[in-house]
């Protein structure tokens, strides 16, 4: 008798909280394109870091430099901005490092020097240091990186020039030789490149054979991730300007 009414019952809760728990795994975070630059104060909201693959960019509307403006005395003032406006982004999560947690997609804005990040089939996927607000997220500046993909299926940071400089110090023990054979991209880059930015200074990050220019160093992902799991995002030093020895 009483067994289909438990039945009901739990049912009925069930289905209940179904939603609710749905609703409240649901990121905050606006699905839409954002048409301002939010206000983020230094040292609060939380942090996430993640793979993500951009989706669409463009530049937030409002945020053009200034033009120059003629005095009442006749003199012109003339404003110079070193930056181009900022930007909002849409990117697709690959996969979640450390911090909380953003959804398998999101809005963020950002601002850089060199403008909008490109998008397209052709460019890589990005490891990203995004802070939240509790309503909106921002990729911080020049907190970012490309990452290669092994034939395996995971991610890895190939280092150009030494520690990666805005990740914790610690990240330069994770650094391990690279297999070119185990990557499904080339990873070779030009013989002019390498000459022209990296061989000064960080030839002992590269195999130069000739014309022929290859990193010799990467950082995997999943050591990251596993190295955060025993330190929350809000304690790392996200800044790291030692220059620990080579593996």
């Amino acid at each position: 008798m009483h067994r289909p009414i438990t039945r009901s019952i739990l049912m009925t809760v069930f289905l209940a909280a179904g939603p609710w728990q749905g609703a409240q795994a649901s990121p905050p975070f606006a699905q839409e394109v954002p048409t301002t630059y939010p206000k983020f104060e230094e040292g609060a909201g939380s942090l996430s870091l993640v793979v993500a693959e951009l989706v669409a960019t463009g530049y937030l509307k409002g945020d053009d430099c200034p033009k120059s403006q003629t005095r009442a005395d006749g003199s012109t003032a003339v404003v110079i901005c070193m930056d181009p406006p900022p930007t909002w982004f849409k990117a697709r999560v690959l996969q979640h490092v450390a911090g909380a947690d953003i959804g398998e997609a999101f809005y963020a804005v950002t601002g850089s020097h060199y403008g909008a990040m490109r998008v397209g089939a052709a460019e890589p996927a990005r490891l990203m240091l995004l802070r939240s607000n509790g309503a909106a997220l921002e990729m911080l500046r020049y907190k970012s990186w490309p990452v290669a993909k092994s034939r395996d299926g995971q991610y890895h940071l190939v280092v150009q020039s030494g520690p990666i400089f805005w990740l914790p110090c610690w990240s330069a023990s994770l650094m391990q030789e690279i297999d070119d054979g185990a990557f499904a991209a080339d990873l070779a880059i030009a013989r002019e490149e390498y000459d022209s930015r990296w061989a000064e200074r960080y030839a002992a990050f590269y195999r130069v054979a000739g014309d022929s220019v290859r990193p010799r160093y990467a950082i995997p992902v999943a050591g990251l991730q596993q190295g955060f799991k025993h330190l929350p995002l809000a304690l790392a030093d996200f800044s790291c300007t030692k220059r620990p020895p080579l593996p």
